[in-house]
Parts: structure tokens; C-alpha cells; sequence
């Protein structure tokens, strides 16, 4: 583990005033905040799982849960676009040519990279590189990152071939679509290109499904199983700042035709105890999970599809377990909750959001189920 690893939280404190002063604005601008995303950037906060040798921070999983829990802790959708950040530089780093990305880095080491891992696009092959033509949706952070990696199918390709190509970011090819009730600050928008050319040394060409090039333990595992993971980080750290907000109002709120402080009614203890075991339950079976897939990965052993489906259960379950926490909390609270301090619905309308991601829907469950009792998955993600 690299020896960033043991700074993280020391480094996000140095962050977190800045972060909590433009939360509000980044929400109602549907974007995020430029200076907090430089910030991350400058901090080496957006390379934690590129590799050592490209000049990343080659972080365990863990240690990104960890961070992206303690930032939804302070702003969800700041914590998203960090989240997903990470995840398209690992992109970058896991295909593209290694000349390339051990140059990426040294020359800018808080370079901040979005983009979108889904194949939504067709690269045709042209003279010194690819044409590409299409339509990502989600793009998270796209309004303040300093590039974009955006997936493609090769155009005539049998078997599949996928072509991550790397631009500059481009305000010209966002459209604006990201108008939404959770994590409004993400600018999730589209981004369009039609016939955009990319050079060979900014182009990974690899077959579907196929594993990154560098020999890591993260790098071994397939797409599906090390994409879910982060996710749980923003719903277990949205889920603690609930808790915490929930304690804080309870103690000064006395009820509509109640004698006593919110603090004082069973409803209000047992919805913050329920919410405390939902959180805790959902994280560590996460984890117990990620050090199981972890010892396969280091010892370069296959991952059984029982494995496979333990580990996105797990995952869509915490997702669904903070989810859980937050609405017990919000019943609780009665109708203070829909009030923006100490913004509840907030946080429970961000948690809803992530879990619509398809990497942690509540359908993986159903999914899980299926190849727990040997039948095929149905879902090609799997």
C-alpha cells in the first residue's frame, strides 16, 4: 500500500472548509465547484488508484472507501465526483498505451479526469488514430475536469474491441441535462462528440472484457467487481452525516403536542439505533467481502461466480441498507426533515441517486440471488 494511504483523512481536512463553504452554491449551480476540484487535484486526491510507476498513489480499494465515506460526510456530491474521478483515471491508466500514462501524471500530477467507462460510443479507425462518435450520459465532474476518457466500440470489430479515447475536456460538447433532485452538484451531463479525432498515444484499444495491462492486484480484477466498491463510500458517508444531524436535531426539537425533546421519544432512539446497525452491518460485510476478492487478486486466482455475486450483493446492500438508515431517520424527525437545515431529504435524495447507478442498483440484488441459485445472471455487467 502506498504511504499516501495512512494521509488521506489529514489531507481532506485540509479541504473540508472549502468543500462545506461552496457545497450550497455547487448544488444550485448543478455543477461542481471548480476551486474544490482543483483542490482535490492539487492534493493528489484524484490518483489514488493509478498505479506507483505512473505516479499515482496505488491505494488499496479500502482506503478509497474510506475517503469517499469521509467526504459525502461533508458535501454527497463533491464526494461522487472525487468517486468517479479516481475510477476514469484508473480508466486511463488501466488501457492506455504506458508511455502515455507514465508521462500523464509527471507532467501534471493533479491532472483531474472524468468520463465514462460505457461503451456509448463507435471509434472508427483513421490515419495516425481513431474517430469518435457518440452520446455519455453521467458524465460526472465533466464541467471542471481537465480531461475526458470516453469509451467506444471499434466500428466493424467481431470479436468486440473497445477504444478508450483520452481528449481535452471541452465545454463546446456538454449538453446539459443534469437536472435532477440528488447529487445536483455532479454535473452528470452528457457529453457529445461527432467524429472528433483522437491520436494513437491518446487511444487504448483492447478487446471486451478483457483485464488493464498493469500486474496489480486491483488491476486483475474485472470491471464489474472493481466499480461497485466506491459507491458504498458515498452511502455509508451520507448515511453518518445523517446520523450525526439526526443527533444534533434531536436534542434541540420538541414535537408538535410533546412534552418532551425529540431525544427523549423511543421513535427517535430506535430509528437512530436502526440506523446505526443498518450502516455498520452494510459496511462490513463490504469489506469482509473486498478483502475476499482482494486474496484472490493477489494470489492471480479466477473469481467464482458465487464470489462474484457475494461481492455485488454485498455492495447493492449497503447501498440499500444506508438508504434504509436515512428514511428511519427522516420518519423520525417528522416535518423538519424536509427543511434544508438540517437537510435530511437532502441527503437521502443523494443516496437514492447513487443507488441508481447500475453497478449498485437494487436489482444487482435480484441478479446476485439468480447466480446464488446456479441459474445464468441475465445481466452481462455480471
Amino acid at each position: 500500500m502506498a504511504a499516501a494511504s495512512f494521509q488521506l483523512e489529514q489531507l481532506v481536512s485540509g479541504v473540508e472548509d472549502l468543500i462545506l463553504d461552496r457545497a450550497k452554491q455547487s448544488d444550485q449551480l448543478r455543477e461542481p465547484d471548480l476551486e474544490v476540484v482543483r483542490s482535490l487535484g492539487n492534493l493528489g486526491l484524484m490518483k489514488l488508484l493509478v498505479p506507483e510507476e505512473y505516479g499515482g498513489h496505488e491505494v488499496h480499494p479500502s482506503e478509497l472507501i474510506s475517503f469517499t465515506k469521509r467526504l459525502a460526510e461533508i458535501h454527497g456530491s463533491t464526494a461522487w465526483v472525487a468517486m468517479t474521478c479516481n475510477e476514469e483515471a484508473e480508466l486511463v491508466s488501466a488501457y492506455l498505451p504506458p508511455d502515455t500514462c507514465r508521462h500523464l501524471w509527471v507532467e501534471d500530477p493533479s491532472v483531474v479526469i472524468a468520463g465514462s467507462g460505457v461503451a456509448k460510443g463507435k471509434a472508427q479507425r483513421a490515419k495516425g488514430g481513431w474517430r469518435v462518435s457518440g452520446r455519455w450520459n453521467f458524465v460526472s465532474g465533466c464541467t471542471t475536469a481537465d480531461k475526458w476518457v470516453l469509451n467506444s466500440v471499434v466500428e466493424g470489430s467481431s470479436p468486440i474491441e473497445l477504444c478508450f479515447a483520452v481528449m481535452e475536456a471541452n465545454p463546446e460538447f456538454i449538453e446539459d441535462t443534469w437536472h435532477t433532485v440528488g447529487l445536483r452538484g455532479t454535473g452528470s451531463h452528457d457529453v457529445v462528440l461527432d467524429d472528433f479525432f483522437v491520436p494513437d498515444d491518446w487511444c487504448g484499444v483492447v478487446a471486451n472484457n478483457s483485464l488493464p495491462i498493469p500486474d496489480l492486484p486491483f488491476y486483475r480484477l474485472p470491471s464489474a467487481l472493481r466499480f461497485p466498491f466506491p459507491k458504498t463510500g458515498v452511502t455509508a458517508g451520507l448515511a453518518s452525516r445523517a446520523i450525526t444531524d439526526f443527533q444534533v436535531l434531536a436534542g434541540s426539537k420538541t414535537p408538535l403536542n410533546s412534552k418532551r425533546n425529540l431525544h427523549e421519544r423511543s421513535d427517535a432512539a430506535i430509528a437512530i439505533a436502526k440506523a446505526e446497525a443498518l450502516v455498520g452491518a452494510g459496511q462490513a460485510w463490504v469489506f469482509e467481502q473486498l478483502e475476499a476478492i482482494w486474496e484472490a487478486a493477489e494470489k492471480g486466482n479466477d473469481v467464482t461466480a458465487h464470489l462474484h455475486a457475494k461481492v455485488r450483493l454485498a455492495c447493492s446492500w449497503s447501498v440499500q441498507n444506508a438508504i434504509g438508515a436515512i428514511q428511519h431517520l427522516v420518519d423520525a424527525a417528522g416535518s423538519t426533515a424536509n427543511f434544508e437545515n438540517p437537510g435530511l431529504m437532502t441527503l437521502l435524495n443523494d443516496a437514492r441517486a447513487v443507488a441508481g447507478h447500475f453497478m449498485v442498483g437494487s436489482y444487482q440484488i435480484d441478479t446476485a440471488g439468480r447466480v446464488l441459485l446456479g441459474l445464468d445472471a441475465g445481466d452481462p455487467a455480471f
